[in-house]
């Protein structure tokens, strides 16, 4: 308990062919589940009211318990609504998960075999896996079994749990294919929109915007992705397999570009994070490099070590990441009967040295000493102080978007991009308590933190970090490939040269 990291949800999943018999639950199942999630919520979650009131919150449920039908709800169905509710809450750090036979069913299930790129809130088709006449890349969505794109946009926004009110995480959440069974356009249009398995496809061609109809057979996953590197070269899943962090010199061009694309260490494919770090900036002083590009893009967050020991060559000054950690409770016996991943003799946590002291009737505070995130570390003799600009999107969230923000309160850094993926103030994160509801066996992961960003400044309230130079995307830029952020990024400094 005394180890606070906030990371992201990583599921390496398979996806052999199966049969999978529909889930159904019985009017009281469903609704005794629905009293376990409320209650989980309520006792665990810190911020469960921070964006709708106490009676919001209780009329949501109850209006979703009243909704469940005497015959019974489908497992499909349910898993929808939990997600519903789960996302009402505005944490991104909320996850619902299906288990056992409802994460078959879903899984189990053929997909659209093409994917889908968002911008705002239209979505466009890219890298079509049909074995014949596939859509070409750029072609708008009009469309889908007779629902339109604004519909679909709508319904799927609904389930998806991010935190406060940043849409952008939205939109790179539907454009994500790595974790199935609780993220993606896939399960996103699965649960909220369709169940179909054959897609008729309305859409406007590129560049053309001509109409044009075409009716799709769904895929599995893995004849999709099989698919995508025969015909495309694309691995889907090269996120993982990318080494992370890697350094690039320009050296003629006078500036140096640090990608962190992940934040969570790979023994078999990354460099030693510490040690590369240390060459890095040892390099950039040696060669006196005055302008530095940190790409944090798609960088879903993770670990807490990273994040501080970046800040450590990029803030001249002693720096801690947090002000305070906060937590709900240090006794979760009352949650015995659901909770997993967790030894349940040991739910009450020893606090003999107090490093918990009670702050009020439903909220602990860390004592400073006993985390090392609460403590002031200095600068690296080797640090930065020539101009950063920091590369950003939707995807940045945890540990990463609290990063940027720790950048942008104590440097003079250039943010190029969109709005981050995580709340500004500092993130939930950190520790979960997982509980399984008893007979959807769907798992909710909640986090009992609240992590509050040291130097707080000012900022709108649910909004992460916002760019200095803002990045649109058009249809055009995605099908020629561009990379308007290091554009940007490119452009300033030679502005500036």
């Amino acid at each position: 308990m005394k180890t606070f990291t906030i990371g992201c949800l990583f599921v390496l999943v398979c996806f052999p062919s199966w049969s999978q018999a529909p889930i159904k639950l019985t009017q009281k199942e469903a609704q005794e589940d629905l009293k376990w999630l409320r209650f989980s919520l309520e006792y665990v979650h810190p911020r469960l009211y921070k964006y709708d009131d106490k009676p919001t919150v209780d009329r949501r449920f109850d209006q979703a318990s009243r909704g469940i039908e005497n015959s019974g709800i489908s497992g499909v169905r349910f898993l929808s609504l939990v997600s519903k509710l789960n996302a009402k809450v505005n944490c991104g750090h909320l996850y619902t998960i299906p288990q056992y036979g409802l994460r078959k069913e879903v899984l189990g299930k053929k997909v659209m075999p093409f994917y889908v790129k968002v911008i705002d809130s239209s979505l466009y088709v890219f890298n079509d896996c049909s074995p014949r006449n596939p859509i070409p890349n750029g072609a708008k969505i009009v469309s889908i079994n007779g629902k339109t794109a604004t519909q679909i946009y709508q319904q799927m926004q609904a389930g998806i749990a991010t935190d406060g009110y940043i849409n952008t995480r939205k939109n790179r959440l539907i454009e994500r294919y790595l974790s199935y069974a609780f993220q993606g356009f896939d399960l996103y249009y699965f649960l909220h929109v369709d169940q179909s398995q054959t897609f008729n496809i309305t859409y406007a061609s590129y560049p053309t915007g001509k109409i044009k109809q075409k009716q799709l057979r769904g895929m599995t996953r893995t004849e999709r992705r099989q698919a995508l590197q025969e015909k495309y070269q694309i691995d889907e899943r090269a996120w993982y397999k990318t080494p992370s962090p890697r350094f690039k010199l320009v050296e003629d061009k006078g500036y140096a570009v640090l990608t962190i694309a992940r934040s969570f260490y790979n023994k078999k494919i990354d460099p030693n994070y510490d040690a590369f770090l240390q060459k890095t900036f040892a390099t950039l002083k040696a060669k006196k490099i005055q302008h530095l590009i940190i790409d944090l893009r798609n960088n879903e967050g993770g670990s807490e070590h990273q994040q501080m020991e970046l800040m450590a060559y990029l803030y001249n000054k002693p720096f801690k990441l947090y002000q305070h950690i906060y937590q709900s409770h240090i006794d979760f016996r009352p949650l015995k009967p659901i909770i997993v991943e967790r030894d349940t003799s040991k739910l009450l946590f020893n606090n003999d040295d107090a490093y918990m002291r009670k702050f009020s009737s439903k909220l602990w505070v860390n004592n400073y000493k006993y985390s090392k995130n609460l403590r002031l570390r200095a600068p690296k003799k080797d640090v930065f102080e020539g101009q950063l600009y920091v590369l950003m999107n939707g995807s940045c969230f945890s540990s990463a978007s609290d990063l940027i923000a720790d950048i942008r309160k104590t440097t003079n850094a250039i943010l190029i991009g969109e709005e981050s993926g995580g709340t500004f103030e500092g993130p939930t994160g950190g520790i979960s308590i997982v509980v399984q509801l008893p007979h959807s066996k769907i798992m909710v992961r909640i986090s009992p933190n609240i992590h509050i960003g040291s130097l707080y400044k000012k900022h709108p309230f649910g909004k992460g970090v916002l760019p200095n130079h803002q990045v649109n995307y058009s249809i055009t830029d995605l099908v020629k490939k561009r990379d308007l952020e290091m554009e940007k990024a490119v452009e300033l400094i030679r502005g500036k040269k």
